[in-house]
């Protein structure tokens, strides 16, 4: 009967802490489950081999399915200091929010706003109508920005302002 009880009440001390965990991340956390958050804003990363991929609309329309949009990415420190562990992970090419779909070689951001681009050597080329953006998955060029086709299936990173249901949609 001692061993019994001892199980029972490991059980039920088990059972309390991932009650409180559970409602610790839902009640303070403002990213949704799967996303990471990085100050206001989170991200779900799609670049892993066996990972889900889509043409640039296909991420896209994804994204906004999940409640967000393609990555924005903001500012040097964003692109270099929020990243690098899911970067590492990064091992393909994969979609990011910035093309030159609305207005050619004139790249924008799916929110409209372009502040900073990490282009990759020599980029953008705009080769056979390259219009959409990947960040690049190589050991030599990890992170930077490569122009490429739109309608290749790559995998993405999906980003939303955390504590908000909805993003702006210009594109």
């Amino acid at each position: 009967m001692c061993a019994a009880g001892k199980v029972s009440g490991l059980l039920f001390l088990i059972t309390l802490e991932y009650f409180f965990s559970v409602y610790y991340s839902l009640r303070f956390s403002s990213s949704p489950v799967g996303w990471l958050r990085f100050n206001n804003k989170c991200f779900m990363f799609k670049g892993k081999k066996n990972d889900i991929k889509g043409n640039w609309s296909y991420a896209r329309s994804w994204c906004r399915e999940q409640g967000g949009d393609l990555a924005v990415i903001d500012d040097q420190y964003e692109n270099e200091q929020r990243f690098p562990p899911q970067r590492r992970d990064l091992e393909l090419p994969t979609w990011i929010g910035l093309s030159d779909l609305l207005v050619e070689n004139q790249y924008a951001w799916s929110d409209g706003v372009i502040f900073f681009t990490q282009w990759g050597p020599g980029e953008p080329t705009n080769i056979k109508d390259e219009g959409c953006v990947s960040m690049h998955a190589s050991r030599m060029f990890h992170g930077t920005w490569n122009d490429t086709k739109c309608d290749l299936e790559k995998p993405y990173i999906c980003k939303k302002t955390s504590g908000t249901s909805s993003i702006r949609t210009e594109l």
